[in-house]
């Protein structure tokens, strides 16, 4: 029989779950791959090349341990504690690092970036147990019909509060002496990371019954065109998805365009972060219902649009306050893309094995962008960042296309199970 929680345990859940995206969302404006680290990079002197390094970690780090953390989370009974464990190595690890800043930064700026891309680079292999395991559990704890909801109104919640993080950031990097206000900046999204971590040892899941099977590392690579094969509505999406996500890669440079191109300041720079985190609180919510009563589909579409928009605005006017507007578009496709990319994809997934389709996405979808992002450094040094932006507004059309086209509802027949 199913395990049925009480419904003390589901208000608990929906709680803490709730908690999870507000203190998450607050934590990376602080640690903003879209705006601080660019700049705290480039005040070190860093290359284009370590910029675009830095934001393709995000994409590798994650891709490289997928089908580690995908067969350890099936293997669980209990995946919360786990998922806690494994939280809090990677941000004290980050932590660790902050502190070391001002030490390492007046020996040499060339060690500190180098090291910085080290660390980043462990953090975001870390970043690999997030979907199989956030997921698995959010599918199990959270009826289907609350967690768009559920995902939107957090994160809405996180953003307002968020305002106040991106207004402290302007405050840190300005009145602060370099590079102090890094350590501060850091250390402080490092530990609401860490108070996040500690969440998911609260949350209630019963103990289910699981497969512990090993899976060689190379037949899950081989396995995945087997799925994209047989399931053509999970096909759809996955390609939707590595669309959307290649389209995303021009937020990771709208900053440095303002940085190089008008002469962007701190304050100026910070104002992405504030940005971005307005326009999330809008479309956090508004997605996450879109999500709960329309389909994910709707929205993802949506988010395409958006995307698309943001190309168009940056591509067509020269000036900061475009470059403000197509941040602000872009923030708004990635809001909804985070939303409804997973739920879309977990519709999918045969019971017991949503670890496996998920992971299964993050890694083609990583593939695409971290290769688009690590491209993008020599692409801009070659010929500027308006090939770049082009190119992800087409991605953004042929994501919206992708989307358009596929089946409204997934085949529950088709549904096999891979290793079995």
């Amino acid at each position: 029989m199913a395990w049925r929680p009480r419904m003390d345990d589901r208000k608990r859940n929906y709680i803490l779950l709730f908690l999870d995206p507000v203190l998450f969302v607050n934590a990376m404006a602080f640690i903003s791959i879209n705006a601080v680290i660019p700049n705290f990079l480039n005040d070190l002197g860093a290359s284009i090349f370590q910029i675009s390094l830095a934001s393709a970690l995000v994409s590798i780090g994650a891709f490289m341990t997928q089908p580690i953390f995908a067969q350890m989370a099936m293997g669980l009974p209990v995946k919360t504690i786990v998922f806690s464990r494994l939280l809090f190595i990677q941000r004290f690890l980050l932590l660790a690092y902050a502190l070391c800043i001002p030490v390492l930064s007046a020996y040499d700026y060339g060690i500190t970036v180098v090291l910085f891309l080290i660390f980043w680079g462990i953090f975001n292999a870390f970043v690999g147990c997030y979907s199989p395991f956030y997921m698995s559990i959010l599918a199990k704890v959270i009826p289907g019909n609350q967690r768009g909801r559920l995902q939107g109104f957090g994160g809405a919640a996180g953003n307002i509060l968020a305002i106040g993080a991106a207004f402290l950031t302007g405050i840190l990097l300005k009145y602060v002496v370099f590079p102090y206000n890094y350590t501060w900046i850091f250390g402080i999204g490092a530990f609401l990371l860490i108070l996040d971590a500690g969440i998911f040892a609260l949350v209630w899941e019963e103990s289910e019954t699981t497969r512990k099977k090993s899976i060689n590392y190379f037949r899950y690579i081989r396995e995945i065109p087997h799925a994209l094969k047989e399931q053509k509505g999970y096909a759809a999406s996955v390609l939707g998805n590595s669309f959307l996500t290649i389209s995303n890669v021009a937020l990771s440079f709208y900053s440095l365009a303002a940085i190089r191109n008008f002469e962007a300041g701190p304050e100026q720079i910070a104002l992405f972060t504030g940005i971005g985190v307005m326009v999330s609180i809008l479309g956090s919510s508004v997605f996450g219902m879109i999500g709960d009563r329309l389909g994910h589909r709707y929205v993802l579409m949506s988010t395409a649009l958006f995307s698309m928009l943001a190309a168009v605005v940056i591509l067509c006017i020269h000036s900061l306050s475009a470059v403000y507007t197509a941040f602000a578009l872009s923030s708004l496709s990635i809001s909804g893309y985070n939303i409804s990319s997973g739920m879309n994809v977990i519709a999918y997934a045969p019971e017991g094995q949503i670890p496996l389709y998920v992971s299964m996405n993050m890694m083609i979808t990583l593939i695409a962008s971290s290769l688009v992002t690590l491209l993008a450094g020599a692409v801009i040094d070659a010929l500027s960042f308006a090939p770049l932006f082009a190119f992800t507004g087409a991605c953004a059309a042929a994501g919206f296309y992708t989307f358009y086209v596929a089946n409204k509802k997934p085949k529950e027949s088709s549904h096999k199970c891979l290793f079995s």
